[in-house]
């Protein structure tokens, strides 16, 4: 069965990117579709004065309506954030990039994906 609320763990990166791509085929089944971007205040101007609005173009043009849902982690992993936000939006599927820092980094001090692989309670569409 399809996904009918999808959440796009959003940080703008190339991960991120591809992962959109390569969820389209589900995200466009998805009755609603939520873009997630945690503390967007704080990443250098990476998402300029629109937050998402970039992506929400592309989205609507592969016939997606989609919707920005900003927040700050509050001193809390990513990971978590995103967790928590997937339960309060009550979604089926968890899209995001993965791994986006070097191996030995990753392994050293954890990271997104490794706390999500941990932790994730619900399909995660990953990619690289």
């Amino acid at each position: 069965m399809p996904p009918r609320r999808v959440l796009v763990a959003w940080d703008g990166s190339r991960e991120a990117a591809r992962a959109v791509h390569d969820g389209l085929p589900l995200i466009r089944t998805a009755d609603e579709v939520i873009v997630l971007i945690a503390d967007a205040g704080r990443r250098d101007g990476r998402f300029g004065n629109r937050p998402g609005a970039g992506l929400l173009t592309h989205l609507g043009r592969h016939g997606v309506n989609a919707r920005v849902k900003t927040v700050e982690s509050g001193g809390k992993g990513i990971a978590d954030v995103v967790l928590a936000q997937a339960d309060d939006e009550q979604v089926d599927l968890i899209v995001m990039g993965g791994y986006g820092h070097s191996r030995l980094r990753e392994m050293i001090l954890g990271g997104v994906t490794r706390r999500m692989l941990e932790r994730m309670t619900l399909p995660v569409l990953f990619a690289h």
